[in-house]
This record gives C-alpha cells, structure tokens and sequence, in this order.
C-alpha cells in the first residue's frame, strides 16, 4: 500500500471516519442544546435523545474500519508479544480472517434485518424516522469494517506487514 496514493479501502475508511466525527460532534451540540433549552425556556429539545442514539449508532458503526486501521481498538496482547513477530502476524492474520467473516455475517443479518423492518414500515417512536435507514448505515460500516479485514489479510499472504 502506497503512502503517496491510497487505496479504495483506505479513502473509504477517511470518508467514514469524517461522517462519525461529524456524528460525535452533533450528539455533543444536541446535548448541550438541550441542557440549554431545559434551563432556560424549561423546555427539552424534541426528539433529542432519539437523535443523539442515531448519531451514536453513526458514530461506532462508522468509526470502525478506522480505528482498526489505526490500531486503536483494545487488543489482549499480553501472551501474544511474547511470540517471534512471523507467530505474531500470523496470529494477525488469522484473528483478522476469523474476524471478517464473523462481520461479514454481521453484516448479511443487518441487511435482513434493515429489510424485515423496511416490509414491517417501523419507525422511531417520537420522530418516526425509518429504523431500516439506520440499520443500513450500520450494516455499511460494518461492510466497510469487513474489508478492511479483508485487504489486511491480503496485505499479510502477499508478503507485507
């Protein structure tokens, strides 16, 4: 993978990381504004926690693929750092494989899911909001998760990392 040019996977992971940040940032403002709009005019916001747990969802189902490209998730490596780096990146590699397909399968159930509730017309209770739209954009992030798992595996057989 090329510093000077990044991948599909790599872009992906930056425009994501964007939208969650943005995500992050709005469930602040909607927060504070609300704490505002309670103290001064003794009135909450309305549908405000309705929509700080949609940005939530955004923020983590989004974030992902990032934080795992940046080795930012927590990782028990105790025992594992104390192997030779060629076990330590096979044993990567293997936990990335076993990983993306667990989120592979994660994602399918999301997309059945997001359907069942598309068929059902189910909405959020106080804005009503389709939850299908809500739970594609997690089954996205979750897709965009799954490959970067899976670049991170191909990297590993070709040699790299």
């Amino acid at each position: 993978m090329s510093e000077s040019k990044p991948d599909f996977v790599t872009r992906l992971e930056e425009v994501l990381k964007a939208i969650a940040a943005v995500s992050l940032i709005g469930m602040a403002l909607l927060t504070g504004a609300d704490i505002i709009c309670r103290g001064v005019f003794g009135s909450p916001i309305f549908g405000v926690e309705e929509l700080v747990a949609i940005l939530a969802v955004l923020t983590t189902g989004l974030a992902l693929s990032y934080t795992h490209s940046q080795q930012s998730n927590i990782g028990v490596e105790f025992l594992v750092s104390k192997f030779k780096k060629r076990t330590r990146n096979n044993i990567r590699c293997g936990t990335n494989t076993a990983s993306a397909i667990l989120f592979g399968i994660v994602t399918w159930r999301l997309y059945l899911y997001a359907e069942s509730l598309k068929k059902a017309g189910e909405v959020t209770m106080t804005l009503e909001i389709p939850t299908y739209l809500i739970i594609y954009a997690l089954g996205f992030g979750f897709a965009c998760f799954t490959l970067t798992l899976l670049r991170d595996v191909a990297v590993h057989l070709k040699g790299g990392k």
